[in-house]
């Protein structure tokens, strides 16, 4: 089962909330799954799902809240994804054409609306709801382990645009652009996410994001401090590489015994112990000497392998 399964099988098993609420999801619903028939000159209605969750809150939604005859037929899709869908059914029957000019989708005309009615989002929780019935509809959420993306998909740029005017009232920055003909509003933020499945009730979600982000920062941070040190400890190889070569010279064209006491001590360190830090060697002194200390010694045999190369 896909994260966006577990996800919907969650969020349809949730309760319906207040009246204005149901009508409100429902609207969300039928206007993104929904599709009007015209039976013996009767407004009729199909709704489609690919969730069997959401299938059964489409169909109590409609009994419940408008006590309409409904049924719901299984098809099972052909070519390579074999999965079943569903098709709820409302035949022709009192109220429908009602339900449809309530929800905001025709209006007395007849006509199609393609924006959302204004006095249905009016509320907060009738927006959460909206939502709710948006993802529902054509929402899907990637699993968090892989990455972070949110998408719905629309047909219309006014319903879109609309959408993201209703997320902005959360403070979640919808993006939107054209794909397919349609429009792809999607996220890739996990805080905007993690908003989102709080708003439509997936607690579960909530979780999971939760835990994949603290994982990979941590993960991210060990990472960091490994690569920190592998550059330091490439750092270290390279100046003590620089060292015995120095050192080497200085030896080999005059001796290190002409060499002052401080630096014979340290030249000899460095070639016993070719892969420490400063801070190391600097330790191995008797008595101990600092970082810059044991640097500044270095630097003067640099000086010294230096003027021999130029002579």
């Amino acid at each position: 089962m896909s994260f966006t399964d577990e996800v919907k099988n969650e969020v349809a098993r949730q309760d319906f909330g207040a009246e204005c609420c149901r009508v409100v999801e429902l609207a969300a619903l039928v206007k993104n799954n929904g599709s009007l028939r015209i039976d013996n000159q009767q407004l009729a209605l199909n709704l489609k799902s690919k969730n069997a969750a959401v299938a059964r809150r489409i169909y109590r939604l409609l009994q419940e809240q408008f006590d309409f005859f409904t049924h719901i037929i299984v098809r099972k899709k052909m070519y390579l994804d074999k999965k079943n869908y569903y098709i709820i059914r409302v035949p022709p029957q009192p109220g429908v054409r009602e339900v449809l000019i309530e929800c905001g989708l025709i209006t007395d005309e007849y006509q199609l609306n393609h924006q959302i009615k204004e006095e249905l989002i009016a509320n907060k929780c009738c927006t959460r709801s909206y939502l709710r019935g948006v993802f529902l509809a054509v929402g899907s959420v990637s699993n968090p382990d892989s990455e972070y993306h949110l998408e719905v998909t629309v047909s219309s740029e006014k319903y879109a645009i609309q959408l993201q005017k209703l997320c902005m009232k959360f403070k979640i920055d919808l993006k939107r652009r054209q794909k397919n003909g349609g429009y792809l509003l999607y996220l890739k933020k996990a805080d905007d996410i993690i908003k989102v499945m709080n708003l439509i009730g997936s607690d579960w979600a909530v979780l999971q994001f939760e835990n994949a982000r603290v994982y990979k920062e941590v993960r991210n941070r060990v990472n960091r401090i490994v690569n920190c040190e592998t550059a330091n400890l490439n750092k270290t190889v390279v100046a003590a590489q620089r060292h015995l070569e120095d050192i080497e010279l200085i030896d080999s064209l005059q001796g290190l015994d002409k060499l002052p006491t401080s630096l014979q001590e340290i030249a000899e360190l460095r070639r016993k112990n070719p892969y420490s830090s400063l801070k190391e060697l600097g330790e191995l002194l008797e008595p101990t000497l600092s970082k810059s200390g044991v640097n500044h010694r270095l630097r003067r045999i640099k000086k010294i392998a230096d003027k021999l190369k130029g002579k």
